[in-house]
């Protein structure tokens, strides 16, 4: 078995096992609990909770089996499992992105994302994430990206948008729950919604975001994802996604200029001030210049 299968083989073992277990600690009350701070954010921002600390653990011991030396970049841990001085992948993950609402006892948006990445050329090799509410898995590689629908085992092939101007059918999804990201969206983007509103009626925003935006992307449920002092570990679990459906992820500069969004180790815990990912370069330079006025 090649490193990378054993890898993805653990991987997809861990979504199956959070996919039963989730429901059922959910009906308990499992997991609610306060562990501590994420890494880089206020405690009104977000915080690790019971839950969150469960899948960590789960995913480090489908790591051990691997055999393989890995870098994990958890949104909660940094650590190496396995073999430091022969490492062959780096794992960017969200083991479960939702836990503000798990914990206020909201059953939407509870997703686990992660990439796997080749620790020589930096580059994606493999992706999956899977979405607990509605019961789907996605698989992302160089052939594309799958959907398995768990109930059945059914599988569909599945694409972006190529949408390349905002219109009346766009969807742009932006995580506004909080106070914070709703000042932000609002003193940014006030003159954006306002010309929505005159021009495209019809396109609506999805309020929720982070790691679990991007298999939606590739889905072409949401075209573009729009965010203010967005944390890398929301863009990173998500980016072997992006890498296999073609999307695009931006770094926006205050006058409008769009820079290539690279995954950078060392600056896993940063933010970016402006971030667009889009299913089009051209969709993202639009929703830019809308911006801008």
């Amino acid at each position: 078995m090649s490193n990378l299968l054993s890898v993805s083989s653990q991987l997809d073992q861990f979504l199956r096992e959070l996919m039963e277990l989730i429901p059922k600690f959910y009906s308990d009350g499992f997991g609610k609990n306060s562990v501590g701070l994420v890494p880089g954010r206020s405690e009104s921002e977000d915080i690790q909770i019971g839950l969150d600390e469960f899948c960590e653990n789960l995913l480090i011991e489908k790591l051990r089996k691997t055999g393989c030396g890995i870098h994990l970049f958890s949104e909660h841990t940094r650590l190496v499992v396995g073999d430091s001085e022969t490492l062959d992948y780096f794992i960017t993950c969200d083991p479960f992105d939702g836990s503000g609402h798990y914990m206020r006892g909201l059953p939407a948006e509870w997703w686990t994302v992660l990439t796997v990445w080749d620790s020589k050329s930096g580059t994606p090799v493999w992706a999956c994430a899977a979405d607990f509410i509605r019961k789907e898995i996605y698989f992302a590689d160089s052939n594309g990206v799958t959907l398995e629908l768990y109930s059945t085992g059914k599988v569909f092939n599945i694409n972006p948008s190529k949408d390349t101007r905002v219109s009346d059918e766009s969807i742009i999804a932006c995580y506004t729950m909080s106070p914070k990201y709703f000042r932000l969206w609002s003193k940014n983007l006030s003159n954006f919604t306002k010309i929505m509103e005159n021009q495209f009626p019809k396109m609506r925003f999805w309020p929720d975001g982070g790691a679990c935006t991007y298999p939606w992307l590739s889905r072409g449920l949401t075209n573009a994802y729009v965010m203010f002092d967005e944390p890398r570990t929301e863009i990173d679990p998500g980016l072997g996604f992006v890498w296999a459906s073609g999307l695009k992820v931006f770094s926006v500069s205050d006058e409008g200029d769009l820079n290539e969004y690279i995954f950078e180790p060392d600056k896993s815990l940063d933010r970016i001030p402006w971030f667009i990912a889009s299913c089009t370069k051209d969709l993202a330079k639009d929703i830019v210049n809308l911006v801008l006025g």
